[in-house]
């Protein structure tokens, strides 16, 4: 009996509003019967293509950083043979999976490879939201200088202590760790942030720089976590991507059971499930995992430790970037 999964291809057409998308966005997710395709958009100008196939194992492509000559439609093949796969845009292969290059694939159209952006396209657009949005509370709040100078020192109190907390946590006093999680939660994903909300008083830029093309984590927790706060202070090395936080923030993550979820999402998570149990929230499977992954994983405590660094780095450029009336 012939297997009619083995071999074949799929043509799909996705629209495109702007690219590269301000975040990681899914294009496409459908499932026919015995077999599934989902394409996500990433901000570094990447695709990443998943077929699934009843009896076989997933495959992934990644395709090239591309460039769209004006938004719309995204013509799209897909096409398979046992264990390889490629992507095609236009007559051009735009990433595979293997060496696997059908017939007819060749003259490029559409799409064509570029450098990676060194910019994420989202930063000006974060940054001017801010800045709208303190506006809009300002003339809510009515607020005078002296409420002005106590948010500025707030927000450099709190970048000292994020500061203080990872050198300690970095020395092995993991005790403090529920702390680093609860503070970079507080400053950074509830309510009105405080970082932000500063940032947008100044008009401060709040950039972080992240990989361009980040590996793909193994699907453990500690993985995951350790993926999402890589990031860095200063561009080099791997890190060469400027990306502004709130961007970042909203940037989804894989996570557990196939889900996506926000890396604010994620960070509040963190901070929930390191928390002392309530009689209102107990330690959820989630919880414990995620604990696990922090006081297993050297790399993922690292890379929280690094993030929250970055963070604290933050805070001192918006106090320093505040006017004389505006400090303390």
């Amino acid at each position: 009996m012939s297997d009619d999964l083995a071999e074949g291809n799929l043509f799909v057409e996705l629209q495109v509003a702007s690219w590269p998308p301000a975040v990681s966005q899914t294009l496409l997710r459908k499932r026919d019967g015995r077999q599934g395709l989902t394409i996500r958009a990433k901000a570094s100008g990447r695709l990443r293509v998943e077929l699934q196939r009843e009896g076989y194992a997933s495959l992934v492509v990644r395709t090239l950083h591309l460039r769209l000559r004006a938004p719309g439609l995204l013509r799209l093949t897909v096409a398979w043979r046992g264990d390889e796969a490629v992507v095609a845009a236009g007559g051009q292969i735009i990433g595979t999976s293997s060496d696997f290059a059908p017939e007819g694939f060749v003259s490029p159209e559409i799409v064509q490879e570029t450098a990676a952006p060194v910019d994420h396209a989202g930063n000006e657009r974060a940054r001017t939201q801010r800045r709208q949005n303190a506006e809009l509370l300002l003339q809510r709040l009515g607020a005078d200088e002296a409420q002005g100078r106590e948010w500025f020192a707030a927000t450099a109190l709190s970048g000292q202590v994020l500061a203080d907390l990872v050198e300690m946590v970095r020395e092995g006093r993991r005790h403090h760790l529920p702390g680093l999680a609860a503070e970079l939660s507080h400053l950074l994903a509830r309510g009105e942030p405080l970082l932000q909300w500063c940032a947008a008083l100044v008009d401060a830029p709040l950039i972080i720089y992240a990989p361009t093309a980040p590996p793909a984590p193994d699907g453990t927790v500690g993985a995951l976590i350790a993926s999402a706060f890589d990031i860095a202070s200063e561009r080099g090395g791997r890190h060469e991507l400027a990306v502004d936080l709130d961007v970042w923030l909203r940037h989804e993550q894989p996570w557990q059971g196939g889900r996506t979820v926000s890396i604010e999402t994620l960070l509040v998570g963190i901070s929930e499930a390191l928390a002392l149990p309530r009689a209102d929230r107990p330690l959820s499977d989630e919880d414990r995992a995620i604990r696990a992954a922090l006081s297993e994983s050297g790399s993922t405590l690292e890379a929280l430790c690094g993030f929250a660094s970055a963070v604290s780095g933050l805070t001192r450029a918006v106090a320093t970037a505040a006017t004389p009336t505006q400090k303390s």
